[in-house]
């Protein structure tokens, strides 16, 4: 027996919505939340909040000996508060003293083509701070052996900041080129360094040369008669003399032309009589 052609769903099957289920509003949740349908799980050791030490690490991993349970190697060979008083007692004792507070370096390492030099603090530094620019072949130990024993200033803490390399166009082609990466170190000092002012006279000179410079630039790449424009720089140290700029017609100037050559003949004529004559003994 066939089943009837009304008992079989088609394949595009659409319900009418006059045959919908009858459904109540407040029983469908239209957005589900996101949260609540994992399992809560006690937090673990490590993000337990200590606050009242200054080695957290320490008394962390002290709770997980307690617990019974391994301890992270980030909690491993931790400080203790006991190591840490006898560190700073050392680092008193080496201040009072006038000595070193680490071990100083025992092989010599040259930079001969180095260069270490100390740049202007930025806002953010304060005076207790100074920094230095170094080859990127030195470390953090190197610049404070360095300090120590060449100016006996004692760097207690060393920051290091890579300047990376930037894109940069030569002046003669279209062609770029990667500037240098540079290596710049920050030191915590004992005592406040405050950079001297700069002399006004310095200033005034330097913003001098400047201006010059801008005025030398703009006559060279000048054009047309803007190249004839007298040039004022150093003081009128390159300034010449304002000639005559009188108009001569054209039929003037050739007849002058002509006069001068006449002239320059007739004077030509004589010298060479005065010299025949003076050969002959005339």
């Amino acid at each position: 027996m066939k089943p009837s052609l009304n008992l079989i769903r088609l394949l595009h099957y659409k319900q009418k919505v006059n045959k919908y289920p009858v459904v109540n509003l407040s029983d469908v949740e239209l957005t589900k939340p996101r949260f609540g349908f994992r399992r809560i799980r006690q937090p673990i050791i490590a993000q337990s909040k200590i606050t009242n030490t200054l080695f957290p690490n320490f008394e962390l991993a002290k709770k997980y000996i307690e617990q019974g349970k391994r301890i992270p190697n980030r909690f491993m060979n931790q400080t203790t508060p006991e190591i840490a008083k006898e560190n700073f007692e050392k680092f008193q004792e080496s201040i009072a003293l006038g000595e070193p507070h680490f071990k100083l370096g025992n092989n010599k390492v040259y930079f001969p083509q180095g260069r270490i030099c100390l740049l202007r603090n930025n806002a953010k530094h304060t005076p207790y701070q100074a920094k230095f620019l170094v080859p990127k072949a030195m470390n953090k130990m190197d610049l404070r052996d360095y300090l120590w024993n060449i100016y006996g200033l004692r760097a207690l803490n060393i920051t290091v900041q890579l300047q990376p390399g930037t894109w940069k166009r030569g002046p003669w082609d279209l062609g770029r080129y990667r500037s240098p990466q540079l290596k710049k170190m920050t030191v915590d000092m004992a005592d406040p360094f405050i950079w001297p002012e700069v002399p006004k006279s310095l200033v005034d000179s330097l913003e001098d040369q400047m201006k010059n410079g801008e005025k030398f630039v703009e006559l060279n790449t000048a054009k047309g008669s803007d190249k004839d424009k007298p040039l004022e720089n150093n003081d009128g140290m390159y300034k010449q003399d304002k000639l005559p700029n009188t108009y001569i017609p054209k039929n003037k100037k050739k007849m002058g032309k002509k006069m001068v050559k006449i002239f320059n003949n007739e004077m030509n004529k004589k010298s060479q009589m005065e010299q025949l004559n003076k050969y002959l003994n005339l």
